[in-house]
């Protein structure tokens, strides 16, 4: 009697757990549960600043504290008519930097429940970070089952066919071991307590992976729509080009195998066509609401402190600070971003990370480049990490071949803790506000 036979027979609360879904489900949500208690613990020693602990005097909560303050406020007023300029003529912060997916939809969903933001808000991150786990393992499990499948019929699709799927069920059965060890790292990671903030990082997880999802399934139409909405959610939409990009090349690639056709064609070019105009959409749109043509830009430049943004530059001017003060305000930042550039550039050697998909691969490079080219070089770096979710992979022993299950367990346990360790002084250091620091996390 095969596996899949036995399984069947089964109790359903046991059939529902051998589903990968429901595991990184169970995974992430228990996971959320620790770091909520570690947050609970610091709160206590939080004192009250109003415009950053939140949401109350009497109820600190760290999720609250924050950027979530800007997003209350986006969801309670809206976004200005005009970008603020203060005495020397230069653009104040503002609303404008601040996406609007995530807020509107905690105002939408406050509006309907009468429920208040402190409560809609965390709950809607969390909620998201749980889709993006579920879908985080359905990506990882196939496109790792099927890394080696590109010399058959599903030659750049990255997943299996069916006609391969049946000898290759072991390889599926490893592929779905690794994405849960894989998704339990990323979900134990030192920052992923922003995941329960009231922050976009859930949010714009949940459509990235939902969008790498679609593309490696060449689901260009969905695709294409899913980069829209990223588009209104975080600024992480502009990589994505070159991903779709790679895609595309993929299925090129693959043309004598598996013939375009003009359907498919014309969706193809609209998945790029969409996805290239998601990474302008919000500054057309700053652009619409204010009538100012670089509201955007001019809003960004005002939490620098400078007149315009130049690419590059702010990343060589925290590696000189950290190199001339030695202070972990700019050294860690420096060497969490070096060490991530080291890190992708690594599995871009196809002999050291086979198993990655190369559409996975080409999405840890360029959002790579796009942090190096337009991120300050600040505390903020290390949330700004969580998209990079495939390095998971590398971490677990898992990124060149068949795994041996008791050494992914004792990779992942230990890359868990370390995660856990780190959540503590993460935590300690950048989400307690202690003035006059005013270094976010």
């Amino acid at each position: 009697m095969s596996a899949d036979v036995a399984v069947t027979h089964l109790p359903l609360w046991q059939r529902l757990w051998w589903r990968l879904e429901v595991r990184a489900a169970v995974v992430y949500l228990a996971l959320r549960v620790v770091s909520a208690v570690l947050l609970n613990l610091a709160a206590r020693d939080q004192e009250w600043f109003p415009g950053v602990t939140g949401p109350r005097e009497d109820d600190i909560d760290l999720a609250m504290s924050w950027d979530a303050q800007w997003y209350q406020r986006i969801a309670d007023d809206g976004y200005p008519a005009e970008i603020p300029v203060g005495p020397d003529g230069r653009a104040q912060q503002n609303p404008w930097a601040f996406y609007p997916l995530f807020p509107l939809s905690a105002r939408w969903v406050g509006a309907a429940t009468g429920l208040e933001f402190a409560t809609v808000a965390p709950l809607l991150a969390l909620l998201a970070g749980l889709g993006a786990a579920v879908l985080m393992a359905r990506l990882l499990a196939d496109t790792w089952a099927g890394a080696l499948a590109g010399a058959g019929a599903g030659a750049g699709t990255g997943t299996l066919t069916d006609a391969e799927r049946g000898p290759s069920r072991r390889r599926l059965r490893d592929g779905e071991r690794v994405a849960l060890a894989a998704v339990a790292v990323w979900a134990a990671c030192p920052v992923a307590p922003a995941l329960q903030f009231a922050y976009t990082e859930s949010y714009s997880m949940l459509l990235l992976l939902a969008y790498l999802l679609l593309l490696v399934r060449e689901r260009w139409w969905g695709a294409g729509m899913v980069a829209l909405a990223l588009g209104l959610t975080r600024p992480i939409a502009l990589p994505l080009v070159i991903v779709v990009l790679a895609a595309l090349a993929l299925r090129w690639h693959a043309r004598r195998i598996r013939p375009i056709g003009r359907r498919e064609g014309a969706a193809m070019l609209g998945a790029a066509a969409l996805t290239g105009g998601s990474g302008l959409l919000w500054t057309t749109l700053a652009w619409w609401g204010t009538g100012e043509r670089d509201a955007y830009p001019r809003t960004m430049t005002a939490w620098r402190g400078v007149d315009e943004i130049q690419p590059f530059r702010p990343w060589l001017n925290a590696i000189e600070w950290a190199w001339t003060y030695h202070d972990r305000i700019w050294v860690l930042p420096a060497l969490a971003m070096m060490a991530a550039a080291l890190f992708v550039l690594v599995t871009l050697v196809p002999r050291v990370a086979p198993r990655i998909d190369v559409r996975l691969r080409v999405w840890c490079l360029a959002y790579t480049l796009y942090l190096l080219a337009v991120v300050d070089g600040t505390t903020s770096i290390f949330r700004y990490l969580l998209p990079l979710f495939p390095l998971a992979i590398v971490l677990v022993g898992a990124a060149r071949g068949r795994v041996r299950p008791v050494a992914l367990w004792s990779l992942t346990a230990f890359w868990v803790l370390v995660g856990i360790a780190g959540q503590i002084g993460w935590i300690r250091w950048l989400v307690l506000f202690s003035p006059p620091s005013d270094f976010p996390p």
